[in-house]
């Protein structure tokens, strides 16, 4: 079994893209659970009631966890979903974490991918430092628990050097002298001759995982009004939309 899980914050209608976009290419048998961070009540059900109608698990993030500031909220809200959630209700299976706006558009089969390793991501690099990237994260978690529970995901300061959220897992790898299985992220300026950069404000889309996964990026509005609800790139929205509709129609 593969559960999948990302955390929300903003744009139900992402989920339900996500959702479409799984049954339609993910190979193999899998569960999809979303984890609402949102600070607004009528988002918040929104969420539940999409979840509700499409058989996704919904979960609510504890008050306690509030904070401030968007890298260690995420880190927070990862790491409460991995020891709460993760570690207790999928302990024998294959988990993949990702962002609320990374789109899954090509056939994958995550048990094949997964088969030769512990954990896969999209490395971050500061200096000598490696970590991962927390939009998208695959674990094994037979083989994790059996190495070190004991995995964290928040920010972290290493030899002078700041990481941003999932910093700690660097910590980790050297720990454990373990190497994750990389991804690779690309920038295309367009797809199926739709311009990607149009209307970006900044934030191109993003191809990983050799094209399989189209990233929107700034969809949480980390950069302007965090967990807003407005859309401050709405050409970019436009043309996002104009694509997913291509893809699921295919």
């Amino acid at each position: 079994m593969i559960h999948i899980f990302t955390s929300v914050v903003n744009r139900p209608d992402f989920v339900e893209i996500q959702d479409d976009l799984f049954k339609k290419f993910l190979i193999g048998e899998y569960k999809f659970h979303v984890v609402d961070d949102s600070i607004d009540e009528t988002v918040s059900s929104q969420f539940n009631e999409i979840c509700n109608q499409r058989n996704i698990e919904y979960y609510k993030t504890p008050e306690t966890l509030e904070h401030n500031n968007p890298s260690t909220k995420v880190g927070n809200v990862i790491q409460w979903s991995f020891d709460e959630i993760i570690k207790k209700e999928c302990s024998s299976d294959i988990v993949f974490w990702t962002d609320s706006d990374m789109f899954l558009i090509d056939q994958f089969d995550i048990h094949d991918y997964m088969s030769d390793c512990i954990i896969a991501g999209l490395p971050q690099i500061r200096k000598h430092i490696k970590y991962m990237w927390n939009g998208l994260m695959f674990f094994n978690m037979p083989k994790l628990l059996e190495l070190d529970s004991n995995i964290r995901f928040n920010i972290d300061f290493i030899d002078g050097e700041h990481l941003d959220t999932g910093g700690e897992t660097y910590r980790y790898f050297k720990k454990n002298n373990l190497k994750m299985k990389e991804t690779d992220v690309q920038y295309p300026t367009h797809y199926n001759e739709i311009d990607l950069q149009k209307d970006a404000g900044g934030y191109n889309m993003e191809l990983h995982l050799d094209g399989k996964f189209l990233h929107y990026r700034a969809a949480t509005n980390w950069h302007s009004n965090w967990r807003g609800l407005d859309d401050p790139l709405v050409g970019k929205t436009k043309v996002f939309k104009q694509i997913m509709e291509s893809i699921l129609s295919e």
